[in-house]
């Protein structure tokens, strides 16, 4: 499909899906007609629950001082390529958010990010493992001083790291988990800005 069409579309879709509700033949063929308007209902759900999310993660960002501003503004202008990779990540992470509590996790890492605490590519790291995990499983590492879960389920999210001990004489030797440098990184965020 050319380009143009598809970001005419994309751009048209609300006018297009309304003039579609208002012909007078798909009206009366009761399947269309709904679906149109659960379509047209979707989407604007969709959006609203987006800017619900992109307002909370500003809501629990922490007050941005002018030099923190300046360093943000100046950090985005030595690399467009950069740039676009970390603002990616973050609107990615809040738009696929399952949760709340993803959101307000993210908000934290950014506020840690601005005060140089974390650097850019671990922020994105924590967006990567924040999209990846289980909102319960995600509660559990950050906010309990000793995880509830067993750590192994959540290697694959990148929330805790395998470590290997020494073969024994039997040949048995089952691997310990910790948590990753990440996890570690998001739960003292959490607790400085929580």
């Amino acid at each position: 499909m050319n380009e143009n069409f598809q970001d005419f579309l994309a751009d048209n879709s609300e006018v297009f899906i309304d003039s579609l509700i208002e012909n007078e033949v798909i009206k009366e063929i009761p399947i269309l007609g709904s679906s149109l308007k659960i379509i047209r209902g979707i989407q604007s759900l969709r959006d609203r629950a987006y800017l619900n999310k992109i307002k909370l993660f500003l809501e629990k960002i922490g007050e941005i001082n002018s030099e923190q501003k300046k360093v943000l503004i100046n950090d985005s202008k030595k690399n467009e390529k950069s740039r676009t990779k970390f603002g990616d990540a973050i609107f990615t992470t809040i738009e696929q958010s399952d949760s709340t509590v993803k959101v307000e996790y993210l908000a934290i890492a950014f506020e840690a990010y601005v005060n140089e605490e974390i650097n850019e590519s671990d922020l994105r790291l924590i967006c990567h493992v924040i999209n990846n995990t289980f909102s319960d499983e995600l509660i559990d590492i950050i906010e309990n001083e000793k995880p509830i879960g067993d750590l192994k389920n959540v290697v694959s999210s990148g929330l805790a790291e395998t470590k290997y001990r020494e073969m024994t004489f039997d040949g048995n030797s089952e691997p310990d988990y910790i948590l990753s440098r990440t996890a570690e990184q998001l739960r003292i965020a959490w607790r400085k800005y929580c």
